[in-house]
């Protein structure tokens, strides 16, 4: 395929992804919260099917990793990680503060006030299990939140989750942006909490760690910052449960491994917390975004 054939079908996925959304968020406005929510999971259902590139990924990494759970289980947690992945999205678009102190019920609270009461800023590590978005908010309630983030193309559906981000008091850091390293210091500085997500493939200072038995090109930056700045350490995730209501289980402040040699002791840190990410996984495999190329680097 051509350069300019590869370029176009880029920019038609954009537009296509850009009006889809603007579609679904005019349509989430008109409708009750829990009918909403419903209607998300029905999208998420549509995805599996109309996405086929997503859903063999999905399908692949399953496989690769619950080979011994056959073929039926595979395609029915697959199925169930579209759903869940619909719903996520419409109930970001549908959340407001008054919803989300009703509906996420928080784990381990005490670790996050201890975590704060140093007063050096706080670094919480999760992925992207459960509804991620839900978590960052829900914190957002009571402490004051930074998330860091990639920039999502194209720009409106960028500038519409970082909106909805910020109706719910969490401000965001895009990575690679004018000012974002001021801002990650300022995080530090004001004392404030800062969600990063390390479970991606991305193209940032990243190393080799075991993910489900397989190396995974996994971002360092929360291991490095936290030993920098001298921050606690944090690790939580949050799962959905029956009438999608959510729960976050908050662990820490984590001990990190410090034996003087920061590269070695980035590794092992990453390595650590990977692994808490794993576990996690493997608990809820319906609530992971396996249609990620999560593997797509190699040694």
């Amino acid at each position: 395929m051509s350069n300019r054939a590869v370029k176009t079908r880029k920019w038609l996925r954009r537009l296509s992804l850009k009006w889809m959304i603007r579609l679904i968020r005019f349509c989430a406005r008109l409708l009750p919260y829990r009918l909403g929510v419903w209607s998300g999971g029905v999208l998420g259902a549509i995805a599996f099917y109309v996405l086929p590139r997503e859903r063999k990924r999905a399908l692949q990494h399953l496989t690769l990793v619950f080979h011994e759970k056959g073929d039926a289980w595979v395609h029915r947690t697959a199925l169930r990680c579209f759903v869940h992945l619909g719903k996520a999205l419409l109930e970001l678009m549908l959340m407001n503060k008054e919803r989300l102190a009703r509906l996420v019920n928080i784990q381990g609270e005490e670790n996050l006030q201890n975590a704060i009461a140093r007063g050096r800023g706080v670094v919480f590590v999760t992925g992207h299990i459960g509804n991620w978005e839900l978590l960052a908010g829900a914190v957002a309630l009571s402490y004051p939140a930074s998330v860091v983030a990639a920039p999502i193309e194209p720009k409106d559906v960028n500038d519409m989750i970082v909106g909805l981000r910020a109706g719910m008091a969490v401000r965001t850091i895009l990575r690679g942006k004018p000012g974002a390293s001021r801002e990650l210091i300022r995080v530090f500085k004001e004392n404030r909490i800062l969600g990063i997500l390390i479970d991606q493939d991305t193209d940032v200072e990243s190393v080799f760690v075991d993910f489900m038995g397989r190396p995974a090109w996994t971002p360092t930056a929360a291991a490095s910052m936290a030993l920098k700045f001298g921050a606690p350490v944090l690790f939580g995730y949050i799962r959905r449960g029956e009438n999608n209501r959510h729960t976050i289980t908050v662990e820490g402040p984590l001990d990190l491994i410090r034996t003087g040699d920061d590269k070695k002791d980035i590794i092992a840190n990453t390595a650590m917390l990977t692994k808490k990410i794993e576990s996690c996984i493997l608990e809820n495999p319906e609530q992971w975004v396996w249609m990620h190329r999560r593997w797509r680097r190699q040694p």
